[in-house]
């Protein structure tokens, strides 16, 4: 359990405060008013609902088990961890999505434990190159999501929450460097909820180029491995292309990169 976060803890309790406001107060509220809006309108009956949301307290509850359960294998067996924060988050959306994303950020930090996390904010002489600025596709979402509410879509809050975490995405890996190519080492950032991790260019035992996405072959002398995919397309816009020719050079000019690579 030593690699659990205070936030993943705090989106525990925030889920179970979430699941006692739906057994004692949404879902007797949502099916009053469903029942009364039956009453005044019998045409707009929606069957199946009243028992969806008569379920929906023993759904929450399962997935606030579900989520202690999670945390549990977060050292044993992450993949099983992570179906059940899926089934969490479905089972509470949208209470269950701080949970799922500060899990899935502990258990990438497990993943990438074997290499070296330093500041995400660096200031070298090197290229540098930071993450998609994607304000406005979140401002986009947001806005529709809110229109849609406006006009009687329920569906409008999926747009509004995908704005949210498009922001808050954004905003997190603002001053974080994506992507940083030295002489003697990469600095990679996975993710902008993630640290910033430096591997040394004699860990890296083998590169693959596949379209826009690097895959380095990273070994320890320790004799673990680990593949960490590096999506170029996640960059600043304008500097992906150079990016990509930079980093290509960089890692020819090492000896790691033996095969012409065609640069679009």
């Amino acid at each position: 359990m030593n690699h659990v976060s205070l936030s993943t803890y705090g989106g525990l309790i925030f889920s179970m405060l979430a699941a006692t406001v739906v057994a004692f107060v949404l879902s007797p509220l949502l099916i009053s008013t469903h029942q009364h809006i039956i009453t005044l309108y019998p045409s707009v009956n929606l069957p199946g609902l009243p028992d969806l949301l008569a379920w929906w307290p023993w759904y929450a509850v399962a997935a606030v088990v579900a989520q202690g359960l999670s945390l549990w294998l977060l050292n044993r067996a992450v993949f099983l961890g992570k179906c059940l924060t899926l089934f969490a988050t479905l089972a509470l959306f949208p209470f269950g999505l701080f949970f799922h994303i500060c899990y899935w950020r502990d258990a990438q930090r497990i993943r990438f434990g074997m290499l070296q996390e330093v500041p995400s904010e660096l200031k070298p002489e090197h290229p540098q190159f930071g993450f998609c600025d994607e304000d406005p596709l979140a401002f986009g979402l947001a806005g529709v999501g809110c229109l849609l509410l406006f006009v009687g879509v329920p569906f409008g809050i999926l747009a509004l929450l995908a704005g949210m975490i498009i922001f808050a995405r954004n905003l997190a890996g603002k001053k974080k460097t994506a992507l940083l190519v030295t002489s003697d080492a990469l600095y990679i950032t996975p993710n902008p909820w993630l640290g910033c991790y430096r591997i040394p260019l004699t860990q890296i035992a083998q590169v693959s180029v596949v379209k826009n996405q690097l895959k380095l072959d990273i070994r320890k002398e320790s004799g673990e491995q680990l593949t960490l995919p590096i999506n170029i397309n996640v960059l600043d816009r304008d500097l992906r292309r150079q990016a990509r020719h930079i980093l290509l050079d960089r890692l020819a000019h090492a000896g790691l990169l033996h095969e012409p690579v065609a640069v679009s």
